[in-house]
């Protein structure tokens, strides 16, 4: 396979969530068993639906809306009533000089400080956004993780059972040479223990089984405990993807790409506080009356403006700054320990490709080749069923290892995504 092709190919997988997220369906949780079995995009969508986190954080993004809407209002006006020189003695005993204000203040904002406030919210529902993004990332890669653990445990079942057989086979010829004496009683008990580990080794294998399918069900948010049966085949994608090609679609990935989304608040953040600096106006306009001389009334109008001499908001100015220009060095922090868990899920999934690749190509063809020529020899009679037996388990033991083969690579290409993930973040 062309190794651009490749690349492609497993990039693209890369996609898979934003597709099977897109409209994810409607609905109450399924409580009855499938008519047939479920395949990963419909496991997906199941996961999705049925998943509390999204629902609370469907709940945290209304409050973000309702925050923006806050944000937008404006201080709401004052209504003053003042009482000037009454119950006093002399010219002002009792009412003779009182003095009534009737006005209203309001608070005029400079600086832009709304439009900055509702810019923060901006970034703050955005910020919100890409964490949904990674909530999303996170339970594709554990109903993949689940999901592949499911058809591989299914398949050791197959093959357990397989095994299984072939040991009872096996004991049975070792009861017939026995009874012809040409194998020993120790042979005969040797091989009924060999059925016996068979048949522990299958009973653990259906635990397993049910083990992956009762984590399964839970993300689809059905009882643990049904039978749930899964379809998909968990083959390898080719060649290994180059280093330099994960560490170029690293740039892209959710995980880095929110920290520019958290650069963008903190800079609407400094912002706010640089203009928290300029003090706000207060305005007064009303009437007054005046008690004495026949009732005479007057217009009154007062502008308060703060002197920003102490207090400039120096503090949470550098701050806000500080905070802004720690981004980049928590994106790096972060991309270190990104690009080292993608080493290390770069060098697993380059030996799980090797390893099925030998097993596939050399190991599986020479352990076939192997059984068909003792098979050849027992029917010349030149060699006993139980040489035909031990050559069998010989290549069920390969079989064994290309599973847990493709069990590692499995995980590791599953690992590599969890990283990888593009934001779709709009």
């Amino acid at each position: 396979m062309n190794s651009t092709i490749f690349q492609n190919s497993f990039l693209s997988l890369l996609l898979s969530a934003a597709a099977v997220y897109a409209d994810p369906p409607e609905g109450d949780p399924p409580d009855h068993l499938f008519d047939s079995p479920v395949r990963i995009e419909q496991a997906l969508r199941l996961a999705y639906q049925n998943d509390p986190r999204f629902q609370l954080l469907a709940e945290r993004r209304n409050g973000v809306e309702g925050q923006i809407e806050q944000a937008g209002s404006r201080p709401n006006p004052v209504l003053a009533a003042e009482a000037e020189n009454f119950l006093g003695t002399g010219p002002i005993s009792g009412v003779k000089g009182l003095e009534l204000t009737l006005g209203v203040s309001q608070i005029i904002e400079t600086a832009g400080k709304r439009d900055l406030r509702v810019a923060i919210e901006h970034q703050n529902r955005t910020v919100l956004d890409w964490q949904i993004q990674q909530a999303r990332a996170e339970l594709e890669a554990d109903v993949y993780r689940v999901f592949a653990a499911t058809l591989l445990a299914e398949e050791t079942v197959a093959l357990r059972r397989e095994e299984l057989e072939l040991a009872e086979q096996g004991y049975e010829v070792s009861k017939e040479l026995v009874e012809k004496a040409s194998a020993s009683r120790a042979e005969e008990v040797r091989t009924q223990l060999s059925v016996r580990l068979q048949q522990f080794a299958l009973d653990q294998a259906m635990r397993e089984l049910d083990a992956a399918r009762g984590d399964l069900a839970a993300y689809l948010g059905m009882d643990p405990s049904v039978a749930l049966a899964v379809e998909g085949d968990p083959v390898l994608d080719g060649q290994v993807p180059s280093w330099s090609t994960l560490v170029e679609a690293l740039e892209s990935s959710v995980r880095l790409r929110g920290f520019e989304v958290e650069s963008e608040r903190r800079k609407a953040v400094v912002a706010l506080e640089e203009a928290m600096g300029t003090p706000d106006w207060e305005v007064f306009g009303g009437a007054r009356y005046f008690n004495e001389e026949d009732g005479n009334m007057g217009f009154v109008a007062s502008v308060a403006v703060p002197l920003p001499f102490l207090d400039q908001n120096r503090g949470n100015i550098r701050t806000a700054r500080s905070a802004l220009r720690s981004v980049e060095f928590e994106r790096e922090t972060e991309r270190r320990r990104m690009l080292v868990q993608l080493q290390r899920a770069w060098q697993s999934l380059r030996s799980a490709a090797a390893d099925v690749s030998s097993i596939d190509n050399e190991l599986i063809p020479a352990a076939n080749l192997a059984l068909r020529e003792v098979e050849e020899l027992y029917r010349r009679g030149r060699l006993n069923q139980v040489a035909v037996l031990n050559s069998r388990k010989e290549l069920f033991g390969l079989r064994e290892a290309r599973i847990d083969g493709v069990r590692r690579y499995l995980d590791a290409r599953q690992s590599i995504r969890d990283i990888l993930l593009p934001v779709s973040v709009k």
